[in-house]
């Protein structure tokens, strides 16, 4: 009995050292991708994370959310990965690269009186353009900021972004999870919904933007990432993935 016990005990502790917490940060207000609620982590990426936990063999997620810039440089010290990144030449450099988790098309919003044509990076031109603070939305989008095509105003998050929007202070702002998320970020907060009948959103998006789970190339997570897109995958074969984005879209 001594023996099978010892043995147990010896099993459960070989367990134990190879279970790993991994922290995984990201931004804690762009509704509905990921948000805190009263003092919870709520959204669409948070939800497929924690599904992808319940698949995962041996580790556990612990996830962190924090304004997008500090989630973003907590994750570039290395002690975590980030979910919600944006692919850029910069950040491949520094980062590897889950498989999309997620993809939502980032809308331009303005108010009624200020409509323009949008079609292109382009028609931004003098724009001042609201967004997260740190926030990226691609390569070309990046060239064209640097390019100083147009003005970026960073933000604390989406409620600050829409009161900017509506005093004026900027020409349009964008929004992540389509039309449908951004109508559910009103129907979320009763401030918010009241401003409904004096902001649009323009009829052709900026892009389509996929959402990936990234960690520091220092962290050497390559290995463990090829089973968290074998994950997603089935997750997204199954309807389970699209189950969980129906649900936080309120459909």
């Amino acid at each position: 009995m001594k023996k099978i016990l010892s043995a147990l005990l010896g099993l459960s502790l070989a367990s134990a050292a190879w279970s790993v917490d991994l922290t995984i940060f990201g931004g804690d207000s762009s509704h509905p991708k990921m948000y805190l609620q009263d003092g919870k982590n709520r959204g669409i990426l948070v939800d497929i994370l924690q599904y992808a936990d319940q698949e995962l063999r041996e580790d556990t997620l612990r996830i962190e959310l924090f304004p997008w810039a500090r989630a973003y440089r907590y994750a570039s010290s290395g002690t975590g990965g980030i979910v919600g990144l944006s692919w850029t030449q910069e950040r491949s450099a520094l980062f590897d690269y889950s498989d999309p988790v997620y993809v939502d098309d980032v809308v331009i919003v303005v108010r009624k009186d200020k409509q323009f044509n949008f079609k292109d990076l382009s028609d931004l031109q003098s724009k001042r353009v609201g967004l997260g603070r740190g926030g990226s939305y691609g390569e070309a989008f990046e060239k064209a900021r640097e390019a100083g095509l147009f003005v970026v105003d960073g933000d604390g998050g989406a409620i600050e972004r829409v009161n900017k929007l509506v005093l004026g202070r900027l020409d349009c702002a964008l929004f992540n999870a389509g039309k449908a998320g951004f109508e559910e970020l009103l129907r979320s907060n009763k401030a918010l919904e009241k401003l409904r009948d004096t902001l649009v959103v323009l009829p052709v998006p900026l892009r389509s933007d996929p959402n990936f789970l990234a960690f520091p190339k220092s962290m050497q997570m390559k290995p463990w990432l090829a089973e968290f897109n074998q994950i997603i995958k089935r997750g997204y074969a199954r309807g389970d993935i699209p189950k969980i984005i129906a649900q936080n879209l309120g459909s």
